[in-house]
């Protein structure tokens, strides 16, 4: 039996983008080979869930980089449970997790979620992915993966590959009802459902929308971008599509309101990593046109499942966008290709595995 400290912070109501997290901590202690113990912050929302699956729960606010109180709490974890695997699975898990670890023959994993913003010349980086400490690094994408051994040195054997595993039994709810939005009834409807960074590109699905014809009949759904704001409106104006473009704001049903649209959209520009909006969509046989940044062409396989176009690009999205526009039935079949892949692929039990292989790799 291994025994693993799991630690991880989670402050958000809506538990569908924790969930793959979630399942696979309880995934691997199901398998009856690992004994898992949970550190998280007191208002986690998924205390109770982890506590129905026999797991033993402790809590810590986890709200500093670096807290005497955590490192301690981390280290009296590790010696009173005989801690043999200790799994960060976030920045402040790492910072605090790795510093507990000095003085142990722990072994110490962290977890990388997308490419970009590290640099061997930022101190910072030192205290979480590129902490001497560590002994593995689990990427949620094989692009991710390599990004990351570029900053790595001699120790790129510390980064490995593990796709976050994902349920087909969470995906049976019904279509979100857009009937409040009064779309036309053979509108071509496309989602776009992201955090709105700038980096998500939403100026360029804007622009790849100014682009098409102007009888293109279809409607855009932005899940996450605030209706209120100043600068999504004056995007929203520059795709000349007023009135066609919707700011839904946040919504606790993402998923389903992908699903009642017939394509997604994710057009980052940089600094990606396995997005799971994407794969929530494709969960329900909806098709995605994504770029070409971390680990989307690794999720979306091109020409089988959606259609990949490089980043900031905003006449090659329109162009794949009018493609499946004018092909409803390759964009249901691309549709049906998702679905059958993310449930083939990007499973709850490959994750479990490979982590747990990766948990024997390093004892061993």
């Amino acid at each position: 039996m291994i025994n693993v400290l799991a630690v991880t912070h989670h402050a958000r109501e809506n538990i569908n983008p924790i969930r793959p997290e979630a399942t696979q901590i309880i995934g691997l202690h199901k398998t009856g080979k690992v004994r898992v113990t949970v550190l998280c912050n007191p208002n986690s929302p998924l205390i109770a869930l982890f506590e129905s699956h026999g797991i033993e729960v402790f809590t810590d606010k986890l709200n500093k980089k670096l807290s005497l109180t955590t490192i301690k709490k981390i280290k009296y974890l590790i010696k009173e449970h005989n801690i043999k695997i200790l799994h960060l699975l976030n920045n402040i898990a790492c910072c605090n997790g790795a510093m507990a670890a000095i003085g142990s023959d722990v072994k110490v994993i962290a977890y990388r979620g997308q490419t970009g913003n590290m640099s061997r010349l930022d101190p910072m980086c030192y205290l979480t992915l590129l902490h001497p400490r560590l002994d593995k690094i689990i990427c949620v994408a094989k692009a991710v993966e390599l990004d990351l051994k570029s900053h790595l040195g001699r120790h790129k054997n510390k980064a490995v590959t593990v796709y976050k595993g994902h349920d087909s039994s969470w995906y049976q709810k019904p279509k979100a009802d857009l009937s409040v939005l009064k779309l036309p009834g053979d509108s071509f409807i496309i989602s776009l459902v992201a955090n709105l960074r700038p980096r998500k590109g939403l100026s360029v699905l804007m622009e790849a929308l100014s682009l098409l014809p102007e009888d293109t009949n279809f409607d855009v759904l932005l899940v996450g971008a605030d209706p209120t704001s100043e600068k999504v409106q004056a995007l929203i104006k520059s795709s000349g599509r007023v009135g066609r473009v919707h700011a839904l704001g946040y919504r606790t049903d993402a998923p389903e309101v992908a699903a009642a649209s017939h394509l997604t959209i994710l057009p980052t520009t940089k600094r990606e990593g396995l997005c799971r909006a994407v794969l929530e969509a494709n969960s329900y046989g909806v098709p995605a046109i994504v770029s070409d940044t971390g680990g989307n062409a690794e999720l979306v396989k091109d020409g089988h499942t959606g259609i990949v176009v490089p980043p900031s690009e905003p006449q090659l999205l329109a162009n794949a966008i009018l493609k499946l526009y004018n092909d409803r039935e390759l964009c249901s079949l691309y549709g049906k290709n998702a679905k059958e892949r993310a449930q083939n692929k990007f499973n709850v039990e490959q994750g479990v595995n490979a982590t747990l292989n990766v948990y024997r790799t390093l004892l061993n």
